[in-house]
């Protein structure tokens, strides 16, 4: 059962030319799962088999070709009847790729700097099949490049607050500054607000996907503005006060600078893989993102899951999963564990377990915190030992130490979303200035 009954596809798209059901709008690398096609892409170097790992934008995996245009995240590209998307760097494509064979040649390694320097003719044959090989995607078709050009100058916009991130956290930061009238503008890289309350974790005290709707229509009431499918792409300070550059993913894409007067970071985490044997491989995937596509396009991943991690928020994956109808197995020390098959999971060899049968892999361990934005503008981290990361080091009152710039929620250190939504109540309070 690829897919929930309640969640009919409505449209098709075109996969390496083989037709593909989708719903309109979710994610091509959701629609791909559905399918039970969790292969994406390859491998820049060895040609491994990837697919998409955190299904929230965030690593890389699931670089694709669509419509001409090279290098888009499969996991950020909306479907539409009729998308037409390609593989990247493989031949032909990433199920057939006769690259793949660089793996199997060099299982210890390849270390490209000295490779066939034994002769110098050798050497500048390969040097010269290297460059054909190296890269990313091939340039963009030329009416690609055509609709793009001719976009308007970008008007610099000015806000009282910028809020970035639209989780617990920065819903109620947001929430905070707009009842104090100040000018919001929250944004939210994902197509939807609610951030982990997108997952539908049935955890005590979790706010309900219900409350992150009203905050947005409350927002939005008090003259502030919500924007989602938007991208921080950087802050820095320009004349002593903050600017920040939005990308939203469109259509059309649209670029914007904003001057606020306060921001409120509030960007959450990034999904980590496990330091695991063959972690890279297709089917080993974050556990919010796997929740996340079931709770909002019905997808079930497979038949049978293994899902690594302890403490609450595995057991709401674990739960997740299992009332979608998956066969679970918890595997709480994965010391010493090798993920089994090649083109996609075909299970778990752990050292204290033995083999574990499964299809899917969700790592449902704590996110590191996404503090790159707030370490632009000079804010301290630091480590912590609970979730084996650095955080943003910040003040009960979210302040950071910058003139103007607060954080709170997981981008500061592990925490639930009930504690998040009282961090960022507190954070928005304090940047009403």
């Amino acid at each position: 059962m690829p897919r929930l009954p309640s969640f009919p596809t409505d449209c098709q798209i075109l996969f390496d030319g083989e037709p593909v059901p989708a719903r309109r709008g979710e994610p091509v690398a959701v629609a791909l799962l559905a399918a039970g096609r969790p292969l994406v892409s390859r491998s820049a170097k060895y040609h491994r088999p990837r697919g998409a790992y955190c299904l929230a934008g965030s690593c890389g995996t699931c670089f694709v070709r669509a419509d001409g245009l090279p290098n888009q995240r499969a996991c950020r590209l909306p479907c539409r009847d009729g998308l037409a998307i390609q593989t990247q760097n493989a031949l032909p494509d990433a199920r057939h790729d006769v690259l793949g064979v660089i793996d199997a040649v060099y299982p210890r390694g390849l270390d490209h700097h000295h490779l066939m320097t034994w002769n110098a003719l050798a050497n500048r044959a390969t040097v010269a099949i290297s460059r054909r090989l190296a890269g990313t995607g091939r340039m963009p078709d030329p009416e690609v490049v055509a609709a793009e050009r001719g976009a308007g100058p970008v008007v610099e916009e000015r806000v009282d607050a910028l809020v970035v991130g639209a989780g617990p956290a920065g819903l109620a930061a947001a929430e905070a500054l707009a009842e104090a009238g100040r000018r919001v503008l929250l944004v939210e890289r994902e197509p939807s607000a609610g951030g982990r309350l997108r997952c539908r974790f049935d955890l005590p005290g979790e706010p309900e996907p219900a409350w992150a709707a009203g905050i947005v229509e409350r927002v939005g009431a008090a003259g502030g503005e919500v924007v989602t499918g938007t991208a921080v792409l950087g802050l820095w300070h320009d004349g002593g006060t903050p600017l920040a550059a939005l990308h939203s993913d469109g259509p059309p894409q649209r670029l914007r600078l904003v001057r606020p007067t306060r921001i409120v970071i509030c960007t959450g985490g990034n999904p980590q893989p496990l330091a695991l044997a063959n972690a890279d491989r297709p089917g080993v995937h974050a556990g919010r993102g796997l929740a996340a596509a079931l709770s909002e396009h019905g997808v079930v991943p497979g038949a049978r899951a293994a899902v690594l991690g302890a403490g609450p928020e595995a057991d709401a994956v674990a739960a997740r999963l299992a009332a979608a109808g998956m066969s679970l197995e918890r595997v709480r020390d994965v010391e010493g564990a090798r993920v089994l098959g090649r083109a996609r999971v075909k299970g778990l060899a752990v050292p204290k377990v033995g083999r574990v049968r499964c299809d899917t892999i969700a790592v449902a361990t704590p996110p590191a915190p996404a503090a790159e934005l707030a370490r632009e503008l000079g804010a301290p981290v630091r480590w912590d030992p609970a979730i084996a990361a650095f955080a943003l080091d910040v003040a009960a009152d979210g302040a950071t130490g910058v003139a103007g710039l607060f954080a709170a929620g997981e981008v500061a250190g592990g925490m639930d979303g009930a504690r998040a939504a009282e961090a960022g109540r507190r954070a928005g309070e304090a940047a009403r200035g």
